[in-house]
């Protein structure tokens, strides 16, 4: 059972942020077994969103161009933002302070439908008192997620350097470079190189997939290149180069 102090503590915050504890909701997860909703609400402090959702069915007529996901983005409770998009089942709507100061970007990911591609993402951002949205753009590989590397309570997206795609390789047989941006004041920043444990640790899974596909026979080459500019970006080119050389 929840010790009385920590629930009173709890309830205090939350009450003090302008949040009902019972009815804070600061993320939606959108799958193929997504029944249609509407008016879903997300919430944290003054940012709130409205989500409308139906899903895809190719077997009912629905279209590629249609708009099957409807939010309403609002500030302390006046409607600022409103916006359709089509997503292919898989989508999330996710409420996070990505810069640390205290208010909460609107995160929407939406996906294209393809054995590939592709994921996108769009963020809204309170600047000068109105919400500015940013987008990604495409993005394979996954699409990317949102972490905080550091501890200082500001987000980081980690994604992948999608270049590196189909150009050496397979989309398959590829293993493309990481690619970490930082966001404030509205804007992503390419800070990959700040991130050297990082680095390594996707340089060592490199490694790991060369090996694991070297030894069953398949196609190397989007790895080793990968792996070559996962190095140059720790400043170990030269390691990277002799690698590839060897192999």
């Amino acid at each position: 059972m929840l010790n009385s102090s920590i629930f009173l503590t709890i309830l205090s915050s939350a009450i003090l942020a302008g949040v009902n504890p019972a009815q804070a909701q600061t993320q939606i997860n959108i799958d193929y077994e997504t029944p249609a909703f509407e008016d879903r609400e997300l919430t944290m402090g003054a940012v709130k969103v409205l989500v409308n959702y139906k899903p895809f069915n190719l077997e009912q007529g629905d279209s590629f161009e249609d708009k099957n996901l409807y939010y309403r983005i609002f500030y302390n409770d006046v409607e600022k933002r409103e916006q359709k998009a089509f997503t292919f089942n898989n989508s999330n709507i996710l409420l996070k302070d990505l810069d640390g100061n205290n208010i909460h970007e609107v995160i929407i990911s939406t996906n294209s439908g393809g054995a590939h591609c592709c994921t996108s993402f769009r963020i809204y951002t309170w600047q000068k008192h109105q919400f500015f949205e940013i987008k990604t753009g495409d993005l394979n590989s996954g699409g990317g997620e949102f972490k905080d590397l550091n501890g200082d309570e500001k987000i980081e997206f980690l994604t992948a350097d999608n270049a590196f795609l189909y150009t050496f390789s397979s989309y398959a047989g590829s293993f493309p470079p990481s690619l970490i941006l930082s966001f404030n004041n509205g804007e992503f920043k390419n800070v990959t190189r700040q991130y050297s444990q990082e680095l390594k640790s996707t340089a060592w899974q490199m490694y790991q997939a060369f090996l694991e596909s070297k030894k069953e026979g398949y196609q190397v080459n989007g790895i080793l290149a990968g792996y070559v500019a996962e190095k140059i970006l720790l400043g170990e080119y030269e390691e990277g180069w002799k690698f590839m050389l060897a192999n």
